[in-house]
């Protein structure tokens, strides 16, 4: 319910934003951020940045854990998401996804990456900031899944510098743990199910670690494997990478 009302409130001023005059995109923006602030006050989310966001303009990937993710993000600064095909179908965050310009894609069609590649020259083009979770779906946080070269193949192919990040969450011992209560991933819960439960954790706790220093390569393939390991170290540390790939 509080989610609702929050974006109740949430489109009011998008309906605002766009009478004549008022500048639509500046508008969506503030009120995409005041709608990310609201649902950190009404689920209890406390959220700690470690290092500081990348200046616009800006490409910048993460590895993925919940649809809770895009909140705290926007929260930090104005962005553009890329996001499976599939979440446009979920009731009610499927519909408010749309509303925030969240660029959806169906990476199993290959004219579909296409169209979505076109998108982010043009997105760029315009200095709009750009995020993306190229693992194609979200894990329970242990792992970081392999990252999809398909939609790094506008950065790679004009040597843009593709900044990373690393979100981490922690519940509190009484609740339930961040694995089972904030990521969504695999088939366990229906959506509604899932965020439910996670409403009834008494407060979570979202970590944000950007990096400074970006990734450049000028093949996509290169690009993401370079990507994967620098946010698997963010997660893990260096050492436990080292460790895994040696195995």
């Amino acid at each position: 319910m509080s989610i609702l009302l929050t974006y109740g409130v949430f489109w009011i001023g998008y309906g605002l934003s766009a009478l004549p005059g008022l500048g639509f995109l500046k508008q969506r923006r503030f009120m995409t951020k005041a709608l990310a602030h609201l649902m950190a006050f009404f689920l209890n989310i406390h959220v700690t940045y470690e290092g500081t966001p990348p200046r616009s303009p800006f490409f910048l990937v993460s590895n993925h854990l919940s649809y809770l993710d895009i909140a705290p993000i926007f929260m930090s600064m104005d962005c553009r998401f890329v996001a499976k095909k599939a979440v446009r179908s979920w009731p009610v965050l499927g519909y408010m996804m749309k509303t925030v310009d969240v660029i959806f894609a169906d990476r199993t069609r290959r004219m579909d990456v296409k169209r979505v590649n076109e998108i982010l020259t043009d997105s760029q083009n315009r200095n709009d900031n750009i995020v993306l979770f190229p693992e194609g779906t979200t894990t329970g946080g242990d792992q970081v899944l392999p990252f999809q070269a398909s939609l790094l193949n506008y950065p790679a192919n004009h040597r843009i510098p593709v900044y990373y990040a690393a979100i981490q969450y922690e519940t509190d011992p009484k609740d339930p743990p961040a694995r089972d209560s904030v990521c969504f991933f695999g088939a366990r819960d229906p959506f509604h199910k899932h965020l439910m439960k996670m409403a009834k954790n008494r407060r979570i706790h979202c970590k944000i670690r950007f990096h400074e220093e970006p990734v450049v390569e000028d093949d996509r393939k290169a690009l993401a494997a370079s990507l994967h390991q620098k946010v698997e170290e963010s997660m893990f540390g260096k050492q436990a990478v080292t460790a895994s790939l040696q195995q």
